[in-house]
């Protein structure tokens, strides 16, 4: 017998027939689609995309929802998202513990898809709708967003203490975005870098010009060395909301 633990993995399983229809139509599944549905729980929304599509891939962490999927026409791993490397697909479906949605989207930044459709904290997308801390900022650069509908704890069981959202990502060309947010974006790409080191790469890149060219630049910024001399990944909320507005306001 299943016995879900909320402490251990986070789960609180859909059981609102209404939300679980919006769910699957907002999906809006075609059969060629090859959909990724990351943490399926016992299958509700599963058992409609399984027949319907070119490929289904389903992963789940906890091994004890098996006897849920075990009919299930798909692909199925047991294996943490966190861990797991994301093919191409057409559409990734997830309601995810709302405890790793922040490195799940860290995630998505590497990994070719046309369209996310998540479930989600309502205060995680409260958050992005505010733009102005280090998740949020990533996800106005690199993804355009839309709000379905947000969704009362009991539509779940158990119950989460907080209210939820269901949103939709698709990507966002970076050609669309001006050279200030080109700029911002890429320093996620290169969160693992000291930032002066990051930005003149970045600037190497997007403008084609020297090491010495691209070093006077960021010279130019005037950012406080504090901040250039942390890895990007390192900084606070606060630090990158100033480095965002320092790059903006440059004329360079």
């Amino acid at each position: 017998m299943f016995i879900n633990d909320t402490n251990y993995l986070d789960q609180h399983f859909l059981i609102d027939q209404k939300i679980i229809d919006l769910f699957y139509k907002t999906i809006d599944e075609k059969e060629n689609d090859i959909i990724l549905e990351i943490g399926p729980g016992k299958g509700v929304i599963t058992n409609k995309l399984e027949n319907n599509c070119k490929k289904l891939i389903v992963v789940e962490k906890d091994k004890r929802l098996s006897s849920y999927l075990k009919d299930i026409n798909a692909l199925i791993i047991y294996e943490d998202i966190l861990n797991y490397n994301i093919p191409r697909v057409n559409k990734i479906v997830t309601s995810l513990p709302y405890s790793i949605t922040d490195p799940f989207i860290y995630k998505l930044i590497d990994v070719d898809f046309d369209k996310l459709i998540m479930i989600c904290g309502k205060k995680l997308y409260d958050s992005i709708l505010k733009n102005n801390t280090k998740l949020s900022i990533l996800v106005n650069l690199y993804f355009n967003i839309e709000h379905v509908i947000d969704i009362k704890p009991e539509s779940f069981n158990p119950a989460p203490k907080t209210m939820s959202s269901l949103i939709t990502f698709s990507p966002k060309d970076i050609n669309s975005l001006n050279k200030s947010e080109q700029i911002i974006r890429l320093l996620y790409k290169y969160r693992y870098m000291k930032v002066k080191n990051a930005l003149k790469e970045i600037l190497i890149r997007l403008d084609n010009i020297t090491q010495n060219n691209a070093r006077q630049i960021v010279k130019s910024y005037n950012i406080d060395d504090t901040f250039l001399n942390k890895l990007f990944d390192e900084l606070s909320n606060e630090e990158v909301v100033k480095i965002r507005e320092v790059i903006h306001d440059s004329k360079i």
